[in-house]
């Protein structure tokens, strides 16, 4: 019998590879503004810094946004590919261990992302089809690593706190977890997150 009922990924550095400074190159080639500075007046801004990953917009909004903070005027195509230059590769060493981790127990993602990165996640990455349950951010109208979001996600799982296994790359994430009982581990790599999982269950 297994000692958990779930296990929860993050996606972004443990299931996704993620880069934010690409962003920044990217919408650097479309405006002529320096991507250090293109990334100061987004982070400066308090939609990007905070709205745009506890709210649904629409990604011509957010490019409404984007356009607002850098004094442009880009079509929506480029804005949405420059934000998903963020995205990289999966992980394929914690992709490849969910089969394997549905024949034991329920498997899910508590994820902090966005209306654009959701759907190419959807569209572009074969893993997020075998979650059990998907939880993003801007759908739950809140972000790791505030409580309410892992209370809304235990709620939502009918789960008790110590029946979930949940893996972030964060610290600051990981800990909020802990604190509410969780049994939550920082995934710094592959060898770590199989030793970690064999704590619970039998791989």
């Amino acid at each position: 019998m297994s000692l958990i009922d779930w296990i929860l990924f993050d996606l972004g550095g443990v299931l996704v590879e993620v880069e934010q400074s690409r962003i920044f190159n990217h919408l650097e080639a479309l405006t002529g503004i320096p991507a250090p500075e293109v990334g100061e007046r987004l982070k400066a801004s308090p939609f990007f810094r905070d709205e745009f990953i506890v709210k649904e917009f629409a990604p011509a909004e957010i490019v409404g946004h984007v356009n607002a903070i850098l004094g442009k005027s880009l079509p929506t195509a480029d804005v949405v590919h420059a934000i998903n230059a963020e995205l990289g590769a999966e992980i394929s060493t914690t992709a490849d261990l969910l089969p394997a981790l549905q024949r034991k127990v329920k498997v899910g993602c508590l994820s902090n992302t966005n209306s654009i990165h959701w759907d190419t996640l959807l569209q572009s990455y074969p893993f997020m089809h075998l979650f059990d349950r998907r939880f993003a951010s801007q759908l739950m109208g809140c972000a790791k690593p505030g409580k309410e979001i892992y209370e809304k996600a235990a709620g939502f799982l009918h789960a008790q706190p110590r029946q979930i296994l949940f893996f972030d790359d964060r610290i600051e994430n990981v800990e909020m977890a802990q604190l509410l009982g969780w049994h939550a581990r920082l995934y710094v790599g592959h060898e770590r997150l199989v030793a970690d999982i064999s704590q619970f269950i039998a791989l």
